[in-house]
């Protein structure tokens, strides 16, 4: 089975993960033998538009969640038809009484010669493995509207059919400070800098099936980006 590039942990997506769906929290397990049991899956291919010229770099955020004791969990796996991507020290945590182990940033596999990287669309299994070498296994899809692969950041809204659309602020230093839709005194760029303490530069996001689609950043202090262009205001 061919093996893509090796997954590579990024502070942002766990930090969007936690903020879209979840209260974090960490806390203590009993111990417990039970074998590793799967629940779910909350599977995102995130598309990143670094500027308005280019089309989208991708990278999957997958975690399962557990109904069995997750402290457990020693290593966790996705498959792709003749794809799979292997992380031995999972990421794991909990909110309330669910418990998720997973992965932030997968690489998508290989690309052929003059075509971009890109994760394969349609079913997926995801698998955990306990200490005990015991294993459970979860299925999820990715789908998504192919057309947002070849399409620049200011085509993206036209492609989905019911856009849902939040804000991303970021501190200086990439550290995810505000993740949810724009305030209502939010009407410009200004706006978003005052109400968002530390803030350095926000993405627009917009959720489309699997996708989470972010949008180029914009800049508190305007600077301009590799080509040279402005960024543009809340859209």
């Amino acid at each position: 089975m061919k093996k893509p590039p090796p997954a590579d942990n990024r502070n942002f997506s766990l930090a969007f993960f936690i903020a879209a769906a979840f209260v974090f929290s960490f806390s203590l397990f009993s111990c417990s033998d039970d074998p590793v049991v799967t629940a779910a899956v909350q599977a995102n291919l995130i598309m990143d538009w670094e500027d308005g010229q280019s089309l989208p770099v991708e990278r999957l955020s997958v975690f399962v969640e557990l109904s069995s004791n997750v402290r457990r969990v020693e290593s966790f796996s996705v498959k792709s038809g003749e794809y799979s991507w292997n992380v031995d020290s999972p990421i794991l945590f909990e909110s309330g009484s669910r418990k998720w182990a997973g992965w932030t940033h997968l690489e998508p596999p290989p690309a052929a010669p003059g075509k971009r990287a890109a994760f394969p669309l349609g079913n997926y299994e995801a698998e955990c493995v306990d200490a005990a070498g015991k294993k459970d296994k979860a299925v999820f899809a990715i789908v998504i509207n192919a057309a947002l692969r070849e399409a620049t950041s200011d085509k993206i809204e036209g492609l989905v059919s019911v856009p849902q659309k939040r804000v991303a602020v970021y501190s200086d230093s990439g550290e995810l400070l505000y993740f949810d839709s724009a305030k209502n005194n939010w009407l410009n760029d200004e706006a978003i800098f005052s109400g968002v303490r530390d803030s350095a530069y926000y993405r627009n996001s917009i959720s489309a099936g699997s996708a989470l689609c972010f949008m180029p950043k914009i800049y508190k202090d305007k600077k301009e980006n590799e080509n040279g262009e402005q960024s543009n205001g809340l859209e």
